[in-house]
């Protein structure tokens, strides 16, 4: 209570914070691994900063934080770092890692300057001149920030590419080795889970999981099993393989390495390639279409789906590269080369994994595009990430830390242990810092039929009006089908607009962002939003006052991953349900209803309009899970029956 940081204004001592800083402290000096539950409010960015600083300056380790949204990456950097640097009694050093795509190479931007006639029209040369103006005053060269839209075929030619970009090429100009030697120096970096688990799957095997001696913090760990088995996962579309031909040879532009070469026996190979191709991915949606009709994401549970027609015209391609490497009198760019020869060898070794399925630990299934676009994309991932990426983070002589506003179910974090092979590591679940019996409670709405009812899509939006007319808007209305949200939203919009209030919709006019800042500055609005509004939004104030959730948020197990996920534990003797697909619609709704109470002054209403909450035997683990706060079940005649949240 007398520590410096009670020196900065606003202060407020929470002792669930000081209580979480010291458990990570000793599961650093430990070695150890921890999970933490930290409820909103505790400061937990502090709370694991301060010890993992203090831990890596002391002891010359490597701190890593990873983290699901650039929002939280950002928050941290501008603002948490910050106020650590003034808390701290030395200097630190903190910096931002992202995946070598996202930067400017000036290398390649050179190359491309210098074969811009080969490589792209006018337009794109256009292009080319305004980031060659921008790459003289950025100071990151994040291709993220740039002011201007770039094509992806520009982007594509000037980002850091392996085989092209590298500290023996680029020296110290190139943005991407500048961010890697920022990081190298730094005692704490930031990066997103994405790039952590993309990092790890190629390099499984060394002493610390990217420098010697490091330790990591997950903050947003409840997204932790689906961004891992993605990472450890591959994909390979027909675009991407495209796009690796025509980087030699297009034939319909004329463009590419190649093109000024005008011998036929050179360009001929990228044109057989590129219709060996299109003809291969039309076998394999065709085939797919045949296994499931009404899906665009359908599972292939055996190898040798379609005859693997583009080996040998990428493989004629790999030998006519190698001939131009080889060649010494050639006066093409052999970097671009080797990052064409790359690209090309790892498609045909993905399709070749893709067609032979010989790592039975993978689920596969292809993607296919909605019309409009005739993009095929060829999946894998991990079924079960517990026994393949477990092993590899929960590892002895180091820390792993995972923490997050919603990680337990019923009470205890098995269930997040279990997922994520996570069995080494201490559990620790914090008390809230807000008083919810006095800030909020829950409103269900009893006679609403069941979701799977035919009457339900009847008789919602009158369960949504009615809620809404509580708090006079100030609503984020939670839906977990689009096309559902749609149809509420054409049919509540003129009776919303009748009393004077905004409707704003996910995914109809503008983006997210602008939709969250509208719904912040006009207080009578509602906003109907999908997943990534359950999740990672921060609304405090008056401007949300109404929490309501339409149907408890039960994964459709029309996934293929996710199909394969609850086969594997019914063959493993478990119960797919109870062990799989209840926890994790508990942790989506405890996500959901965390939009609500943001401060320890702010006041709502969580409305379900789902009454399985309340009639199915179920349903007491999802209010178990909640906060414990007053409980009413509402009838359709208006009739109030206050219920007991803990049976």
């Amino acid at each position: 209570e007398n520590g410096s940081l009670a020196s900065i204004p606003n202060y407020e001592h929470r002792p669930q914070q000081l209580e979480m800083a010291r458990a990570v402290q000793s599961a650093l000096q430990s070695n150890s691994h921890l999970i933490v539950e930290a409820p909103t409010g505790v400061g937990k960015s502090l709370a694991y900063l301060i010890p993992a600083i203090l831990h890596a300056v002391v002891n010359g380790r490597k701190a890593i934080v990873s983290t699901h949204t650039k929002n939280l990456q950002e928050q941290l950097l501008l603002k948490d770092t910050e106020l650590a640097r003034t808390l701290l009694p030395f200097k630190f050093t903190a910096a931002l890692l992202k995946g070598r795509k996202n930067y400017l190479c000036t290398t390649r931007l050179s190359n491309a300057l210098s074969h811009h006639k080969q490589l792209f029209d006018t337009e794109e040369s256009r292009e080319l001149d305004l980031l060659t103006e921008w790459a003289a005053s950025t100071k990151d060269g994040d291709l993220e920030s740039l002011p201007f839209p770039l094509s992806v075929t520009v982007r594509q030619q000037v980002c850091s590419e392996q085989g092209a970009c590298s500290q023996q090429i680029c020296g110290s100009e190139c943005f991407f080795q500048r961010a890697k030697a920022r990081a190298r120096n730094a005692d704490l970096i930031v990066m997103n889970h994405a790039l952590f688990f993309t990092l790890l799957a190629k390099q499984p095997q060394r002493e610390g999981f990217f420098f010697n001696n490091d330790f990591v913090i997950f903050d947003e760990a409840h997204k932790l099993e689906a961004v891992a088995g993605t990472g450890i996962g591959k994909n390979l579309s027909r675009f991407q393989v495209l796009y690796a031909v025509h980087r030699l040879f297009n034939p319909r532009t004329k463009k590419g390495l190649l093109s000024k070469l005008r011998k036929q026996s050179v360009r001929q190979p990228c044109i057989d390639a590129e219709e060996a191709i299109n003809e291969f991915f039309d076998m394999i949606a065709e085939a797919s279409r045949r296994l499931n009709t009404s899906s665009p994401t359908i599972r292939i549970r055996g190898p040798h789906l379609v005859a693997n027609l583009a080996d040998s015209p990428l493989q004629r391609l790999l030998d006519l590269i190698k001939e131009l490497l080889n060649d010494s009198d050639s006066r093409l760019n052999k970097e671009e080369l080797t990052i064409a020869q790359r690209l090309l060898w790892e498609s045909q070794f993905l399709i070749s994994e893709f067609l032979e399925q010989t790592d039975t630990a993978l689920t596969y299934w292809v993607e296919l595009t909605e019309r409009g676009s005739n993009n095929v994309t060829l999946c894998s991932a991990p079924t079960d990430i517990s026994t393949s990426v477990g092993p590899l983070l929960f590892r002895e002589n180091t820390s792993v830390i995972l923490t997050s506003a919603t990680l337990a179910v019923g009470g205890t974090l098995d269930y997040i242990q279990r997922r994520l092979g996570a069995t080494p590591a201490d559990t620790l679940i914090l008390d809230t810092p807000f008083n919810f019996r006095r800030q909020m409670r829950i409103t269900i709405g009893a006679d609403m039929p069941a979701p799977d009812a035919p009457d339900y899509e009847r008789e919602l939006p009158q369960g949504i009006l009615s809620s809404i007319a509580r708090s006079r808007g100030k609503a984020l209305v939670l839906f977990t089908s689009a096309a559902l949200m749609k149809r509420m939203a054409n049919v509540l919009r003129q009776p919303l607009r009748n009393e004077g209030l905004q409707l704003l919709v996910q995914g109809i006019g503008p983006s997210r962002y602008e939709l969250l800042q509208e719904f912040k500055r006009d207080i009578h609005s509602v906003l109907f939003g999908l997943d990534s509004f359950w999740m990672g939004i921060d609304v405090p104030g008056e401007a949300l006052e109404h929490v309501i959730i339409t149907r408890l948020p039960f994964a459709v197990p029309d996934h293929p991953l996710i199909e394969a996920k609850t086969e594997f534990i019914t063959q493993q003797g478990g119960n797919a349900f109870f062990d799989f697909t209840l926890p994790e619609a508990v942790i989506k709704l405890r996500q959901g209803v965390g939009r609500l109470i943001r401060s320890t002054t702010d006041k709502g209403i969580i409305t379900i309009l789902d009454s399985r909450i309340v009639t199915k035997r179920y349903g007491q683990l999802f209010l178990r899970s909640l906060p414990s706060c007053p409980v009413e079940v509402v009838s359709s005649t208006g009739e109030v029956e206050e219920h007991e949240q803990y049976e």
